[in-house]
């Protein structure tokens, strides 16, 4: 975000006052919204066997179709001299902050309680939201028009554009915003976010093309089961990681105590824990959002009395940096135990993550996500049972992915009641299931969308790795998440350097934490 003044905007959106101004900041015009809503094109198409010069293809169309837009009447607001243009996620917030009571009780309605980037969503999509961008967008052509072709007013045009799904026109003036002010890091990360968005697309629009009709969510695939008696370490990382191939190692011990909810509650029950709920409509990852925050104990105590008030998830709980005590009774599978995260610097990005802690009341579920920054994944399950099902790297595209506000999607799809007709794509897929019990050690490649049911009360721990079958991929994401994050920037460096040792060690043993 440009300033700290900007930043509160989105973070406070939940806690903002209802303005009781009569004449509203800004509202739209339903004859400008007549006139977008009647010139919009039918969309692009999008030829997979050549590369899109955007440059060329678009500058002439775009210009054209700028002027067949842009209504003679003056804008309907003007920017005061140097001031920047804000880019749409912010320019919601502070449209919705001044003028939620101008829109109806529907609008207003739906966006209580949640995530502020899960509010902007619900804002976007509201009638009023729309009508912003849409009027939004006319005022910020005819600045180009005009001649403010700076690239602040190009960013901010191809962040609206993306909200209204006309991604090929959001790329070309986020490649010219790109062009104007090459310092600025966050339109860099903006333009790699739609480009891996046009990429799906165009999957999508030549998958369409093999959709046939009648046909039922297909049958689910089984997970191999292999004793870890019978597996090594070479075996695992040629037949499993290499293949981006699913497996359930069993017979693996990993702690000298069972952890069971008692035995979390006696080592951790003193540590506080800011608890997970499902939210529906939720943006963040697995649709899962902050909660209360309590002590260990007390969010035992209620799974055990069956006492919780609603459903809530202790999730991803980092064992390094919340419980060290109950990190250092466990031993590392050896499968496991070569993680490059591990041979980086003290202090740096996700050296000390994990493993992380995860429990769970019967019937929680963390809906369908990716694990970051193309990380390997493994789950190691102690109490109850999970329903694990997921999917191909491949199969992104026709589970229908939506990338708000960073490359880790959400997904469209609800797997609970699979709707083809809604989400035809969804016959493309290649799902695969499994029941994870106590003692089985599951494994998922990087890149693999995965949805978690918890039939019973559960405890297990997990943990993302990286190693020689993942780490090109590490290093892809890493360096776009470098541009808005430092600390990855720093990673990456340590990843490049012609030092770090990124070899695999076939002969590794179990590792005591």
């Amino acid at each position: 975000m440009e300033t700290e003044e900007i930043e509160n905007d989105i973070e406070l959106i939940n806690e903002w006052p209802i303005t009781q101004d009569t004449k509203p900041l800004y509202k739209g015009s339903s004859k400008t919204a007549k006139n977008l809503q009647d010139s919009q094109p039918n969309g692009a198409e999008f030829d997979s066997k050549r590369t899109i010069d955007y440059s060329n293809e678009i500058n002439s169309n775009c210009k054209r179709n700028i002027e067949a837009q842009v209504l003679d009447s003056k804008p309907k607001r003007r920017k005061y001299s140097g001031e920047k243009e804000s880019l749409a996620n912010t320019a919601l917030a502070k449209w919705w902050r001044r003028n939620q009571s101008q829109c109806g009780t529907e609008d207003t309605a739906a966006v209580k309680g949640c995530h502020p980037n899960t509010l902007i969503k619900l804002i976007a999509r509201s009638p009023a939201g729309k009508q912003f961008i849409r009027d939004e967008i006319q005022r910020l052509r005819k600045q180009l028009i005009e001649g403010s072709a700076s690239a602040d007013v190009h960013a901010a045009l191809g962040s609206f554009l993306e909200k209204q799904g006309d991604i090929t026109e959001a790329i070309y003036h986020l490649e010219m915003a790109v062009k104007g002010a090459p310092e600025e890091k966050e339109y860099k990360w903006l333009l790699q976010k739609l480009k891996r968005i046009l990429k799906i697309k165009t999957i999508q629009e030549k998958g369409l093309q093999r959709v046939k009709p009648g046909v039922e969510f297909p049958s689910y695939k089984q997970v191999d089961r292999i004793s870890a008696q019978d597996l090594t370490v070479e075996e695992f990382f040629h037949n499993y990681e290499c293949t981006s191939t699913p497996v359930i190692i069993t017979n693996v011990q990993m702690t000298r105590v069972p952890w069971t909810l008692n035995h979390v509650k006696e080592i951790a029950g003193n540590c506080t824990v800011t608890l997970k709920k499902p939210v529906k409509q939720s943006v963040e990852w697995a649709r899962l959002e902050n909660s209360q925050t309590v002590p260990v104990s007390t969010y035992i105590n209620q799974i055990i009395d069956n006492t919780l008030a609603e459903p809530l998830y202790l999730f991803d709980w980092s064992l390094p940096i919340n419980c060290p005590s109950l990190a250092k009774e466990l031993t590392i599978p050896k499968y496991f135990a070569g993680d490059f995260l591990k041979r980086t610097e003290e202090g740096s990005l996700y050296k000390d993550s994990w493993p992380s802690l995860f429990v769970a009341p019967e019937g929680i579920t963390s809906e369908l996500h990716v694990d970051a920054f193309g990380s390997n994944f493994w789950m190691a399950l102690f109490q109850g049972k999970k329903r694990w099902v997921f999917f191909p790297q491949s199969d992104v595209p026709y589970l229908y992915p939506e990338y708000e506000h960073s490359l880790d999607p959400v997904f469209a799809v609800d797997l609970s009641r699979p709707d083809l007709t809604q989400y035809p794509l969804l016959q493309l897929t290649t799902p695969i299931e499994c029941v994870l019990e106590p003692g089985d050690v599951l494994f998922v490649p990087a890149g693999c969308p995965h949805r978690v049911e918890n039939l019973e009360t559960s405890v297990a721990i997990s943990s993302n790795f990286v190693d020689q079958s993942n780490f090109t991929l590490v290093k892809q994401e890493l360096k776009i998440n470098a541009l808005m994050d430092i600390r990855s920037e720093e990673l990456l460096q340590q990843f490049n350097d012609e030092n770090f040792n990124d070899k695999m060690d076939m002969h590794i043993q179990n590792k005591v934490f």
